[in-house]
């Protein structure tokens, strides 16, 4: 009983003993090691304050903000205006098309549809990638409400011009543009994130973070704004940030000097002005010879002594500038009534002129039909100067359900692509009756033995020799037509017109039959005869330059179009001696060139 109350009494006397030196499980030891900073806090306070460790010293969790930029993809209408200027790099060569530098600005956007991912449009190639704004400041119109936006990287499909608001001023050319677009608006968003901050100790000098302002630079992408000043003018352009805007320099913008007209073959107006020009010097030389004599005589007398000759040079002189003055009456007055008639580009010979026609009789579920044959006698020459001559014919039958089939031909479309199913049509109407044709060639092409390029450029150049004929839907009376190059070139004396053709254009029989033809007339022809030869084939239409011409899918050197891993050698046939690959400078963007016809 001793033992037992002595561990008793041992007990309580430990437990006095070390009860201070426990630790309270409600506080925590902050700074134990600055005896003056000493002080405790709670667990609650710890939860949110809470120290870490790691090899760089103590920190906390602090939560903080950001900006996070966001894309919202687009869907919408676009409604707008557009402006052109000339654009002087590329030659005078030929004056059938305009060439313009192109801006859009007044933009709307109607009808919008929102994603996260970017909508799929097929870009219209109307419009050249190169010339499209990479930002485009636009109105958007949603819920009654409208909002200035900048819509990033824009993608155009189904233009329409409004050919009732376009008009020519000058160099500049400006109308309105309704189309499909899509692209995206950047916004920023806020977004919450959690970062370390470090806790030093007092005796420590803490150091200071730089925040470095994010560097804003110039960029080329412009917001729609320019402005003018006689002959010069500024572009807008945004910085880095897209929000704050600059000016670039004035640049001078010299007016064009030449005048380019619109249509399929106005360089022939070009080249019969030159050969004016040249007549008119010949014509004037010999009125120039006039002066040799008179300074001649000038010459002389003044060798003399004035006290001599003085009243005889003064009779002279009288008679000399009397006989000039009438020598100039009588010049202008014959060349005021004179016509001078120019030599055309290409030259027919007499046999080539007028269309024979034979009588036949054929053999149709045996039954005589009569029928005429209507027979061209050609005499042309390839690329390398060899002379080609020989017959075409086409049945007077054919022709005349060929012309039927044309003023039936009903198209319910109105898309972008009527043209492209018109031609369609009038080629496979036609394709299995040019018999007449397809024999001369068979015919030279085996007696040469030629390559498949050779004998390409053998079809091609015996179209570009037919002489150019404009065709219109109405009467050639040249006040009924806007276009400048028609309106012109019907009022010349030598202009050759076809007229009331339906859709302006002739069918292959036709074509061969009355050789009449145009820009697209020829196209269609030469697609439907190398599409029969084999050719991988491709016709090729532009409504900017108001123009068709032929691609080819050969080893050629030259302007190409890349279409799905194949090159097509382009080629013009409205004037004589152009090889393929060949184009001149005003029509050789390929951005404004489309496929309406593809034979492979």
């Amino acid at each position: 009983m001793t033992a037992f109350i002595i561990i008793i009494i041992i007990a309580v006397i430990l437990f006095f003993l070390f009860w201070n030196k426990k630790t309270d499980n409600k506080a925590v030891l902050v700074n134990e090691s600055d005896q003056s900073k000493s002080e405790y806090i709670t667990d609650e306070e710890l939860t949110e304050n809470e120290i870490f460790t790691d090899e760089t010293g103590q920190y906390k969790i602090a939560e903080k903000t950001r900006e996070i930029p966001r894309r919202t993809y687009i869907k919408a209408i676009l409604n707008g205006k557009y402006w052109g200027e000339i654009d002087e790099l590329f030659s005078n060569q030929f004056s059938f098309s305009k060439f313009f530098d192109f801006n859009i600005y007044e933009v709307t956007l109607k009808n919008a549809v929102y994603g996260s991912s970017p909508y799929l449009l097929e870009q219209d190639l109307r419009i050249p990638r190169d010339k499209l704004p990479k930002l485009l400041h636009t109105v958007l119109e949603t819920d009654g409400k409208e909002y200035e936006v900048n819509l990033h990287e824009p993608v155009f499909a189904d233009i329409k011009f409004n050919r009732k608001l376009h008009q020519d001023e000058g160099n500049e050319v400006f109308g309105t543009i309704e189309a499909i677009v899509t692209g995206y608006i950047l916004d920023y968003t806020k977004e919450i994130h959690f970062e370390k901050e470090y806790i030093f100790p007092f005796n420590e000098v803490h150091p200071v973070t730089k925040i470095e302002e994010p560097v804003i630079t110039k960029t080329m992408v412009p917001t729609g704004n320019v402005e003018y000043h006689e002959n010069y003018k500024r572009t807008e352009y945004f910085y880095s940030d897209y929000k704050q805007a600059y000016w670039g320099d004035w640049k001078y913008t010299k007016p064009p000097t030449t005048t380019n007209n619109e249509g399929c073959f106005s360089s022939v107006i070009g080249i019969l002005a030159g050969i004016i020009g040249i007549a008119f010097l010949l014509m004037i030389l010999p009125q120039m010879a006039f002066f040799l004599p008179f300074f001649l005589i000038l010459f002389l007398l003044n060798l003399i002594p004035k006290r001599y000759f003085s009243l005889i040079f003064r009779t002279i002189s009288l008679f000399i500038l009397l006989g000039f003055v009438a020598s100039l009456f009588h010049f202008f007055n014959r060349a005021s009534t004179m016509t001078y008639i120019p030599k055309p580009l290409v030259t027919e010979q007499p046999e080539e002129r007028l269309a024979q026609t034979e009588p036949i009789i054929e053999n149709i579920d045996n039954k005589a039909v009569n029928d005429t044959i209507i027979k061209h006698f050609r005499v042309w020459q390839d690329y390398a100067g060899n002379k080609y001559e020989g017959t075409i014919w086409t049945k007077k039958s054919d022709y005349t359900k060929a012309s039927h089939f044309k003023k039936n031909l009903i198209i319910n479309s109105n898309s972008s692509h009527t043209y492209d199913e018109i031609i369609y049509r009038l080629k496979e109407n036609d394709q299995n009756n040019l018999s007449g044709v397809y024999q001369l060639f068979d015919s030279i092409r085996q007696k040469e033995q030629l390559s498949k390029v050779k004998f390409s450029e053998l079809i091609v150049a015996f179209i570009q020799d037919i002489p150019y004929t404009v065709i219109v839907p109405d009467d050639c009376n040249p006040n009924l037509y806007e276009d400048k190059f028609i309106k012109e070139y019907l009022s010349t004396e030598d202009a050759r017109c076809d007229g009331f053709e339906k859709f302006g254009i002739n069918s292959p029989v036709e074509f061969m039959s009355n050789l009449n033809g145009d820009c697209d007339t020829r196209t269609l022809l030469l697609y439907t005869m190398l599409a029969h030869y084999g050719y991988d084939v491709a016709l090729f239409s532009s409504e900017y330059y108001a123009h068709s011409i032929i691609g080819i899918n050969l080893p050629i050197s030259g302007i190409a179009y890349q279409f799905q891993n194949q090159r097509y050698v382009l080629w013009e046939t409205t004037a004589p001696n152009i090889k393929a690959g060949v184009l001149p400078k005003e029509i050789s963007n390929l951005n404004y060139w489309r496929i309406s016809l593809k034979s492979k």
